[in-house]
Order: structure tokens, then sequence, then C-alpha cells
């Protein structure tokens, strides 16, 4: 199988980290694999692929905020790759790269097939523009089964060619602190051990709700003086943020961590007690939520999304309906109050990872979905 991946970004984030993982279970399984992605933009997605072996399908532009003659570039340079054949299947990942394998694919079908990664809110609103766009597509992978509801039956997608494809990460990276061993995160912001953290690790925009957790945090700053919450991450929402937080006079309680990746966001993992996920990201998959349970954290979701089918509620952590802060405050009290429920939780969390949501049960699902794709009639 000859699989080409292609993803309107150029940095490692959101849908770009799930593509290079699609690429790694493929190469592995002795299929070959390509992947392509916004080379206008400054981004470290070259560095990635080069840095872990994966192959780069070049001379593609992929910008989502392209010039007309960039898309002409990219309609040409697709339709050849295409009428050459080098790719069975084309796996795009935003929008942008989506219309353009659609377009470039007209009346080449044959054995090609064109399969989406649909994962926001926004992929599965109904618009014209959209229901002719995924009648014409051969497979649209989501990672919850919400989602493929909100695919079949708001916008007409046939539900066979619908794949629930949930989020992976890797559980020997993403592990428990060794006992004893000091927190990097914690000698960075000057937090004794015997200090209750909480963290969210998620970018700061205020979709992703830092707000409603930063009020929580303010409403149990009697109950638990002991508490403080870290903010790891970086976004265009850390100055109304930074301004909320010194308007309840929070400062001590609230600490800015700034981005930390690769082996540093483990070590960001490992140095919390509690984890907080109040909304997904845009690829969907609530990947920061599985790592942060990997590395055998209790935590604190928002009822939704990925997460809603992610969390056992009571088993590995809590759920909290989006906007109810008093809810949010409850659910940190709870888990802040006793030491027993965050340690049978955070087992339960890493079990429950390692159970079901490890690129090692992805891959053998992704070569499913795409042998399915196959044997169903072109879309087109």
């Amino acid at each position: 199988m000859n699989v080409l991946l292609t993803v309107a970004s150029s940095s490692v984030t959101g849908p770009a980290e799930r593509l290079f993982g699609n690429a790694r279970c493929l190469t592995a399984a002795g299929h070959e694999a390509r992947v392509a992605f916004d080379t206008v933009r400054p981004g470290n997605l070259a560095e990635r692929a080069r840095a872990e072996g994966v192959a780069l399908e070049e001379g593609l532009a992929l910008s989502r905020k392209p010039t007309p003659r960039q898309i002409v570039h990219d309609l040409g340079r697709l339709r050849a790759l295409l009428r050459e054949r080098r790719a069975d299947i084309v796996h795009s990942h935003f929008s942008h790269d989506h219309h353009l394998a659609l377009i470039s694919s007209a009346g080449l079908r044959g054995p090609l097939r064109i399969v989406r990664a649909a994962e926001t809110e926004a992929n599965l609103t109904p618009t014209v523009a959209r229901r002719l766009a995924y009648r014409r597509t051969d497979g649209l992978e989501v990672a919850t089964r919400g989602r493929a509801r909100a695919l079949v039956e708001g916008l007409g997608v046939d539900p066979l060619r619908v794949g629930v494809l949930p989020g992976a990460v890797d559980p020997v990276h993403f592990s428990p602190t060794v006992h004893g061993r000091p927190s990097e995160l914690r000698r960075r912001l000057g937090i004794a051990a015997d200090v209750l953290l909480v963290g969210i690790v998620a970018r700061l925009k205020p979709e992703r709700r830092h707000a409603e957790l930063v009020e929580a945090v303010a409403s149990l700053r009697g109950g638990f003086p002991r508490l403080r919450l870290a903010i790891v991450g970086r976004g265009e929402g850390e100055q109304a943020l930074r301004v909320q937080v010194e308007r309840l006079g929070l400062q001590r309680e609230v600490l800015f961590a700034g981005y930390w990746a690769g082996d540093d966001l483990v070590e960001a993992y490992r140095g919390l007690d509690i984890a907080v996920w109040l909304a997904d990201g845009n690829d969907g998959s609530a990947r920061g939520l599985l790592e942060a349970m990997a590395c055998g954290l209790p935590v604190v979701a928002g009822a939704a999304g990925a997460a809603s089918e992610i969390v056992r509620e009571e088993r590995t952590g809590c759920l909290v309906p989006p906007g109810d802060v008093p809810g949010l405050a409850r659910a940190l009290a709870r888990l802040a109050g006793s030491a027993a429920d965050r340690r049978a939780f955070g087992e339960a969390a890493r079990q429950r990872v390692m159970a079901r949501f490890t690129w090692a049960q992805r891959g053998p699902a992704l070569l499913e979905f795409y042998r399915h794709v196959q044997e169903l009639p072109a879309a087109a």
C-alpha cells in the first residue's frame, strides 16, 4: 500500500502529530508512507521528518493562505503524482489539502481513494460545500462515536465510509515518574514537593477554556491554600489570562510555565498531581488528555468531544459539563482532598490508555480502515 499523508500545517502540533504517527505505523507494517505539509510558512516539520526517517513528498506548498499561483502549482503537482499512481490513498487532515486532493483526483480515481480526517466541530458543521466534499470522499476518519453520528446524521455521509479511530500515544515515552525523582517542572517554577499542583497542557486560546479553570482555582483558594495551577503552553490568549489572574489576585496560585515539548513535555506532566483537559484542540483526539493519563495522572475533563468517550467517570477521573465552573471546582476539590482517589484514578487512567489508546492498537485499525475503503466503490 502506498499512502500520501498531507496536512496544511507547518508545525508539529495537532493533526501533524497524528500524521507522523500514522506514517510510522504504515512504515513499520511494510507499507510506503510519505508526508507533505505546508512549506510556505516557517515551521519544524521537515526537521521532524528527517529526524524520524519519514519520507517526504516534496514540491507542494500546501499553505492554508495560498496565492493563486500556489494553488495552480499544487493541483498540477498532485495530479501528476496521482496520474503516475504514486499513491493508493491520499489521507488529508485539513480542508485545504482535502479540497486539493479531491480536485486533482477528478477523473483519475480507479484504485485511488481519498480519505479525510474530520475532527473539529467546524468539520462537522453542515454546509452545502462540506456536504458536496464529503460526498466525494471515499473515507472519513473521526476519533469518537459521537462525531461519526454527526457525519451520518448531520451531513448525510454513508456510515460505511466512516471509521472511528481513537487517538493514540506512546505509553513508553509518556510514563509515570520514578518514585522519589525530583520534578523538573516544580524546580523551574519553584514549587515544593508537598504543594498540590494542578496543571493544564493546552494551547492558550479562549476555546480551550483556561479562564474557567482560573475561576475555579480562585474559588478554592480558601479551602486549599497549598493548591497551585500550572498553565503549560503558549498562544494568543495568554495576555488575557494574565490580566484575569492579576484581577483575581492569583499571582501566587497560578503560574505560567511556558511551552514544553519533547522530553520536557513528559517532565511537565510528571510534575503534576492532577491534570485538567477542558476542550479538544484542532486534531480532536484529546491527545494531551491521553498523554496525561499515560503518565498516570488523575484527570478532570470537559464532558464533551473526545474526552467524554475517553474518561471513565469515577474510575479514571471526573467529567464536568462545559461552562460549569462550580462543577469544575467541586471536581478539583474532590481530587485535591483525597490522595487515595488521586492514586487510584491515576493508575486506572494509565491502564485505560494501555488497553485502548496506543499506536500498537491504532496502526492495525488504520490499515483495516484503509483496506475497507479500498473495497468500497469510489465515492466519486
